[in-house]
């Protein structure tokens, strides 16, 4: 039995975006044609619904990769096998500035969690090439402002401790966020726990940038700015999770 999602057998469909927040998947739910909530238990709200005619899933998988680890886990146990994270991030780069969108090519486990899962042996965190690319096409497709490369993930945001973000910069790393690290993880060590393949891909928006970016100081998003940026974000992902 699931312990913290609490869904009955067969509640997901095997394609489902996740996202810290769960306003944003309440939103997100109940724009499903037919939506149906499947689980609230813990604060973890997921809804199934129809989008464009395919059963998709929208679940809550709170902040930070313990968290994500959790819910990812238990998504896969229920047959989930196409995973896009959606969220937003804090840049930190030469031109990566607030309402653009970052679809990641990879991300550093700068979190505990990950390591931990790892336990000791040498891995990589990089997301599915191929959802990858279909996140990139649409983005293109919508002519919207986006970048294409790595972040950090972290334990703690940077503006809640002292780390320096330019030693990431100088990585070629573009922002920083919570959660993608570890859903890439579990992704690629699936097939390994007999699960098969799993796709897991990332797109977020950018909400601020962190001090010391070199464009200056870009502070956090209003709302309604952010709304409509993550919008974007929300239509891309829900077209590549059907794709």
């Amino acid at each position: 039995m699931a312990i913290y999602l609490r869904a009955p057998d067969g509640a997901y469909s095997d394609r489902v975006l996740v996202a810290g927040d769960p306003g944003r998947i309440t939103r997100l739910g109940q724009s499903l044609d037919e939506a149906e909530l499947v689980t609230e238990h813990r604060g973890l709200i997921g809804y199934t619904g129809y989008y464009k005619g395919v059963r998709v899933s929208v679940q809550t998988s709170g902040m930070g990769c313990p968290s994500m680890t959790m819910v990812g886990t238990e998504l896969l146990d229920y047959g989930v096998r196409r995973i896009i994270r959606i969220g937003t991030c804090s840049a930190f780069a030469v031109g990566v500035k607030n309402g653009d969108l970052i679809v990641v090519t990879g991300a550093a486990a700068g979190d505990g969690t990950t390591h931990s899962l790892a336990g000791g042996s040498p891995y990589v965190c990089v997301p599915n090439l191929n959802l990858t690319a279909t996140l990139s096409s649409l983005a293109d497709k919508g002519q919207l402002r986006y970048h294409l490369g790595p972040v950090v993930t972290v334990d703690v945001e940077p503006h809640l401790n002292a780390n320096s973000t330019a030693a990431w910069r100088e990585q070629g790393l573009l922002a920083v966020e919570m959660e993608s690290a570890v859903l890439f993880h579990l992704a690629l060590r699936a097939p390994a726990k007999g699960l098969g393949a799993v796709e897991a891909a990332t797109v977020l928006t950018v909400s601020d940038g962190l001090e010391g970016h070199p464009d200056g100081l870009q502070k956090y998003m209003s709302d309604e700015d952010l709304d409509a940026a993550t919008a974007k974000m929300h239509q891309i992902a829900l077209d590549a999770l059907i794709s």
